[in-house]
């Protein structure tokens, strides 16, 4: 029953806008918190007077319970991370340790790093130090790609007390700045804030760039992380860091009161229903954005949102010039618009104003970061709205049927793939131009692996014990490979007349930008005339007038070789193996659909495939093959199982929408991947999570009530065939049977794989 005023008046506008589709709010969440527990005031604290009367001064006149525990722990020496919602203080509880420090020993140069993971934070956040500290004690700087030179000059001349900057500078600065590594070589603190960002491969990049700190310093400084909700924040950031740390947790969200609800589409698509709840709110004056997971949704649901309901949606995303998304930032928080579409570049803390409501248009991938979005509505007392779509995909359904537990999840792990060598030897490169030589028995594992690889590439070169860089090449190699926030190559993307409206990162450019894809830039409709994988270039021409259609790659995945790194037989009798893969994507053809329904169109095919083939990391699996089933039905029930699995990723490992991908044989064999280039650590979480993932895989395909197989199941939107040789009812039937240990497999994975693959 729905209670809230205002969700009831949303309720009641969607079910009149679309009366027959069954899209309305289904399930009611109210969540108070209060404020976080007290701790000492200002004057009972330990601090040099001038601080106090800062602090003082900015109406900071008690530390909350955990900033005081936070305290406590920076000034004795420890590594610390802080965990804590969106806009409880966690900025304070780091941030008067390090002032307290400053205040108490002058010096001429930089006291502290503070790494932001977005330019825009960091700017940000500058004005939020500048509030604590008398100037012409301790001062603060931002050096990063957008300071202009002279400032730079004058940094490098005369070091602030803090300086703020992000990750890629420090990566790309210690291998060619001999100012950024004096800054971290002389710091005493090492600071990153927003932790939960780095999961996935840009942890993996965060952890090798700490490493060369290390290294180029000759010792630790005193790491602090920042973070928001973390389910394993200890053993996330010690697999980042390094080092041993100390936790402090304080409250999961700021004081208030927050209105949760799922929304259910009915038959109509998720991005119609998400513009037409974003009209309903922005006619009702609530100021809000609108989560998507990925670049083009979100030009998708700002273009749906204009065309149909005249309602006035910005987008912001990564790939806009900074300039932009600085803009409909500023319009935002000054009203002048009611709505931004945009991807994961929102989550974190930029001052955007108080905003009244979030709109995801799907679930996040992790509890986590529904938490992070979800806590940027309601600030300074008001209540906050946070809408979630729920439409016709097997983890949202199987979210219908279970409302409470959306609620009431766990929040998976947050993880890191340390041994991903892709990213590895970018690093040891960076590191070989940094030192001019390293002992090749000193270096680690993936390093010692990666540098075969550089040494095959020619950027490199091994003369007895030690390994040297060949300079211009690595240089040229690092220019163009070494961008920590892709996971593979970028590919350029040009308008007819020469002009770069973007990029994309293989092996995803090839999935987007085959010929005749719909490639969406600011809502604007782009043609795809092809892609050159070698030369790394992608062309587009500019569609007028209104497209409504867009598509979909047809595309087959094949496993070309693999390493076993772990394997283990389940309780249930299935080996497993969790490897190093090398992976080839073929595109061969692309179907049409239309935007609104999402009904298919026709079907197009090239004269010859695309490829592109890269390694990663993968769990290795092996179903038995059952004596009253055809080669027809084995394919079906594991494409499907496939399918199953990877949606049950999603809920079991936090992994996103096109984090993993699958592909099946019909002798049983499934390999189920992630998608970045190297690994994520999904992979690996799900080797280890596998019967877990296995369950909720059986309550996708046993608990829906189709024929034998739909969106609500086991069709993916990312399948390569178009959701062909699928059966719901078999893979039901095969996992039954293994989930109740009547069927069990001996031969490893991969060992006798038969038949097309399936992805």
């Amino acid at each position: 029953m729905i209670r809230n005023k205002v969700l009831l008046e949303v309720n009641s506008e969607l079910v009149s806008l679309y009366p027959k589709s069954g899209a309305a709010i289904i399930h009611e969440y109210v969540e108070e918190s209060g404020e976080p527990e007290e701790g000492p005031g200002i004057e009972e604290v330990e601090l040099p007077g001038d601080l106090k009367k800062a602090l003082e001064k900015a109406g900071l006149k008690r530390l909350y319970k955990f900033q005081y525990e936070a305290f406590e722990y920076i000034r004795s020496g420890f590594h610390t991370v802080i965990v804590a919602g969106t806009g409880t203080g966690k900025t304070e509880g780091f941030l008067i340790p390090i002032l307290a420090d400053l205040y108490s020993n002058p010096t001429p140069l930089p006291r502290a790093v503070v790494t932001y993971p977005t330019k825009a934070l960091s700017r940000d956040q500058l004005s939020r130090f500048y509030k604590y500290m008398t100037f012409g004690r301790v001062s603060a700087g931002i050096y990063d790609g957008d300071t202009p030179s002279e400032a730079r000059r004058r940094m490098r001349l005369n070091p602030p007390s803090i300086l703020i900057t992000n990750p890629d500078m420090i990566h790309v600065g210690l291998a060619r700045s001999s100012a950024v590594r004096m800054f971290v070589e002389k710091a005493k603190f090492f600071v990153v804030d927003e932790l939960h960002v780095y999961e996935g491969v840009l942890g993996t990049h965060l952890k090798y760039i700490l490493d060369r700190v290390k290294l180029a310093r000759g010792g630790t400084p005193q790491f602090i992380a920042s973070s928001a909700t973390l389910s394993n924040p200890k053993e996330f950031a010690e697999s980042i860091l390094g080092v041993d740390v100390a936790v402090v947790k304080g409250p999961n969200r700021r004081r208030g009161v927050a209105v949760h609800a799922l929304v259910s589409t009915g038959y109509l698509s998720r991005w119609t229903i998400t513009a037409a709840l974003s009209s309903i709110l922005a006619r009702m004056g609530l100021k809000h954005i609108i989560f998507v997971d990925s670049q083009q949704m979100a030009e998708l649901v700002a273009r749906i949102s204009s065309r149909s309901f005249g309602n006035n949606v910005l987008v912001h995303r990564a790939g806009l010039p900074p300039e932009e998304r600085r803009s409909v930032e500023e319009k935002l928080k000054r009203g002048e618009i009611l709505a931004v579409a945009s991807t994961p570049t929102l989550e974190l803390g930029i001052d955007i104003g108080d905003l009244d409501a979030v709109v995801m248009a799907s679930p996040p991938p992790s509890y986590t970061k529904y938490l992070q979005r979800a806590g940027r509505a309601g600030r300074r007392g008001r209540v906050g709205f946070i809408f979630t779509i729920l439409g016709d995909d097997p983890i949202d359904s199987y979210y219908e049927r279970y409302p409470q537990q959306f609620f009431n999840q766990e929040t998976p792990p947050s993880v890191i793939e340390p041994a991903n060598i892709e990213v590895g030897k970018i690093h040891l490169l960076a590191h070989l131009l940094e030192s001019r030589r390293a002992r090749i028995s000193d270096l680690p594992p993936v390093w010692r692996r990666a540098l075969d690889l550089l040494v095959e590439q020619g950027a490199a070169y091994v003369r007895g014990n030690y390994a040297y860089p060949r300079r211009a090449l690595a240089l040229r190699i690092l220019e163009e490979y070494g961008s920590i926030r892709s996971g593979g190559p970028q590919v350029e993307i040009l308008e007819e007349d020469g002009r770069v409206i973007g990029y994309r990162e293989l092996p995803q450019a090839i999935l987007d930008l085959y010929p005749g894809a719909i490639y969406l830039s600011q809502t604007k409709p782009y043609i795809s005339l092809g892609v050159d994988v070698e030369g790394r270039k992608a062309y587009v021409k500019r569609l007028e007038g209104e497209v409504d259609y867009y598509t979909k790659p047809l595309y087959t995945v094949d496993v070309l070789d693999y390493n076993v790194l772990d394997e283990r037989v389940t309780a249930r009798g299935i080996p497993l193996v969790y490897a190093d893969v090398q992976l080839e994507i073929s595109v061969e053809g692309y179907v049409v659909r239309n935007v609104f329904d999402e009904k298919s169109g026709g079907k197009y095919w090239f004269d010859s495939p695309i490829k592109y083939s890269y390694p990663t990391k993968a769990v290795l699996i092996k179903y038995p093959e059952l004596d009253e089933f055809s080669r027809l039905d084995h394919a079906e029930a594991f494409h499907a199982i496939e399918h199953a699995l990877i949606s049950a990723a999603r809920l079991v490992c936090g992994a996103g929408l096109t984090d993993m991908g699958g592909v099946s044989y019909p002798s049983g064999d499934i390999v189920v991947y992630d998608a970045a280039p190297g690994g994520s650590g999904l992979a690996r979480l799900l080797f280890e999570r596998f019967e877990r993932a296995e369950d909720v895989a059986l309550d996708i395909v046993s608990k829906c009530d189709c024929e034998d197989g739909c969106p609500r199941c086991i069709y993916s939107p990312y399948c390569g065939n178009n959701n062909q040789v699928l059966s719901r009812r078999k893979a039901s039937y095969v996992l039954r049977l293994v989930v109740e240990e009547k069927a069990r497999e001996k031969a490893r994975p991969l060992e006798n794989k038969k038949g097309r693959p399936l992805a």
